[in-house]
């Protein structure tokens, strides 16, 4: 449990919080927004705005705790 979910635990955390800090101060970086706007024609539609640099970052985040965690038990 603690090789699967220590790095996925860090990853997905650190995804959340770099989001939450992106929503909070408005940086477009690290943003996610979705945006329903009036009626189109042909339907509804909506606006979605996500940063991938969150996303990247996390799973850089999960990679390295991953290694410390597979060295520390060795």
């Amino acid at each position: 449990m603690r090789k699967i979910g220590l790095p996925l635990l860090s990853s997905l955390g650190t995804m959340a919080l770099l989001y939450w800090i992106g929503n909070l101060f408005h940086l477009t970086l690290f943003r996610f927004s979705l945006a329903f706007p009036e009626s189109v024609e042909n339907g509804t539609g909506f606006e979605a705005d996500i940063a991938i640099l969150p996303f990247v970052i996390g799973l850089i985040v999960g990679l390295i705790v991953e290694r410390s965690v597979k060295v520390r038990s060795e």
